[in-house]
């Protein structure tokens, strides 16, 4: 049956151990950690060969877990067989090994009471209509892990700063975000290397966040455009010249520009029609999270100013295209002019 991630956590808590754990989804870190979470609550002693045994679907004959699992443990109450990416709940297939779901049916019909089995699956949903998919939708407990939204990748960051002895201020998870991205290997990654400098009980803010996180090319520009839109005009000119130096072309970041500020007035827009941000990033085709931003950066400028930004960046455009002006010219003119183009009110919420 379906259950949430909360459930299976709360469980292992009270010391319930299911016979057979199905987990599937995109988000491979999570996974993980419950995977290390029935782990440590099936065999509190510590893993060893006898009773612990992992299977890749690519590599190993379905019915050899099973058999495994079925095998009675070795001087201890429980075993635990791990199978990894268990394509056999998906429509793919795995040519090189031959496989016998039946035997995995009739295994998860009557589990052994001694084992704990427990099947990865790295796909984005189960083929429902799989005899196999249906049998573990009654019998396993079964957990889809889906990319967290931004609020529960917000708790998650302050959750894993505050196991590693740490704090992060608001801004600093905000940041992390717009710096790193919401992957969950990355962000632990990040997160270590941050804890690690702030040190035991200290706090992780902003400019930590810029000074240390590992950035890809892509999210520099990223952060380069919100430094701009927010109207830190030499934090947004160093990152502007380190960007050119590493062949970003400025007629491409003049680009980008247009193109948030274009999607800050539409948020704007339609915001004020009464949409929430879930029904606009669909109308935009985007995710919510760009949306959100888009929103929040919006709030510095009235909808006058985003529409006559916009027509300047087309007049620029054009002027660049027909040879009157150059393109880093043009990229550095803007961003220095740009707090004399918004409103005093405009510059102070900014």
């Amino acid at each position: 049956m379906p259950r949430s991630i909360r459930d299976i956590q709360t469980e292992l808590k009270k010391g319930i151990i299911q016979p057979v754990y199905l987990l599937y989804g995109t988000e491979a870190l999570l996974i993980d950690d419950v995977v290390q979470s029935i782990q440590d609550a099936a065999l509190p002693q510590g893993i060893d060969d006898f009773n612990y045994m992992r299977f890749h679907y690519d590599e190993s004959p379905i019915q050899h877990a099973v058999h495994e699992a079925e095998t009675i443990p070795f001087l201890s109450e429980r075993k635990l067989i791990l199978v990894q990416n268990c394509a056999a709940f998906t429509s793919a297939k795995s040519p090189r090994v031959d496989h016998d779901p039946e035997a995995l049916q009739a295994y998860m019909e009557n589990p052994a009471p001694y084992t704990t089995l427990i099947l990865t699956v790295f796909a984005e949903k189960l083929d429902e209509r799989k005899k196999l998919t249906k049998i573990a939708q009654q019998k396993a407990a079964v957990v889809q892990f889906v990319s967290l939204k931004e609020n529960e990748c917000r708790d998650w960051i302050a959750g894993e700063v505050k196991r590693q002895g740490s704090s992060i201020t608001n801004d600093g998870i905000g940041r992390l975000i717009l710096s790193v991205g919401t992957n969950l290997r990355l962000l632990r990654s990040e997160l270590e290397k941050l804890a690690l400098y702030a040190g035991p009980g200290g706090t992780i803010d902003e400019a930590a966040v810029d000074m240390l996180a590992t950035r890809t090319m892509e999210q520099n520009v990223f952060v380069f455009i919100d430094e701009v839109v927010r109207l830190r005009i030499d934090r947004a000119m160093r990152m502007m010249y380190d960007l050119l130096k590493n062949k970003e072309e400025p007629i491409k970041l003049l680009f980008m520009i247009a193109r948030q500020v274009r999607m800050m007035l539409q948020v704007k827009l339609q915001s004020g029609r009464g949409y929430n941000i879930n029904q606009i990033a669909q109308q935009l085709g985007v995710h919510p999270y760009p949306a959100k931003i888009a929103g929040e950066q919006g709030n510095f400028y009235s909808v006058k100013e985003l529409e006559k930004l916009l027509f300047e960046l087309g007049e620029i455009d054009y002027k660049i295209k027909t040879g009157q002006l150059g393109d880093r010219t043009a990229l550095e003119m803007f961003i220095l002019s740009l707090p004399h183009k918004v409103s005093a009110a405009s510059r102070q919420r900014a």
